[in-house]
């Protein structure tokens, strides 16, 4: 598995990399290769921060305020979702960005409930043959508009 620098700040690997968020699940697709992936649980608070360029640490360490478990426990769980990310070339660590993975205000902490990962591949061949296209708000396919 990948080894990320506890201290550098996290960024999407490529603009290949594109996710979405649905209720207590965020979709990522890496458009290169077809496959896609779903996080569900405690890997949805994950991947924000990572979208916010927080480092390692600073993951480990909110998700370690929010909820109830041993530090080492939430560390572990942490490193080994984002050592399986950064493999499948959906993050990587850039010493060059700012972070800006600030931990959120807790009232109370919930369980800690390990991160889940699911990869697709079964999509592979269609998605590699008709790439997504962008939609605006009018759907897709749209005429351009005219200047």
């Amino acid at each position: 598995m990948e080894e990320l620098d506890p201290g550098i700040p996290l960024r999407l690997a490529s603009a290949n990399v594109h996710s979405k968020v649905f209720d207590d699940e965020v979709v990522i697709l890496e458009m290169r290769t077809g496959t896609y992936f779903s996080l569900r649980g405690t890997g949805l608070e994950v991947w924000k921060l990572v979208e916010r360029n927080a480092t390692p640490a600073r993951i480990s360490e909110s998700m370690g305020a929010r909820y109830e478990a041993p530090a080492g426990d939430i560390s572990s769980a942490v490193e080994s979702l984002l050592a399986e990310l950064a493999e499948a070339e959906l993050i990587v660590g850039d010493p060059s960005i700012e972070s800006n993975g600030a931990a959120p205000e807790i009232t109370s902490k919930a369980p800690f409930t390990t991160p889940e990962i699911e990869r697709f591949t079964d999509m592979q061949e269609l998605l590699l043959l008709d790439p997504i296209h962008e939609v605006n708000d009018s759907g897709w396919p749209h005429a351009p508009a005219n200047p």
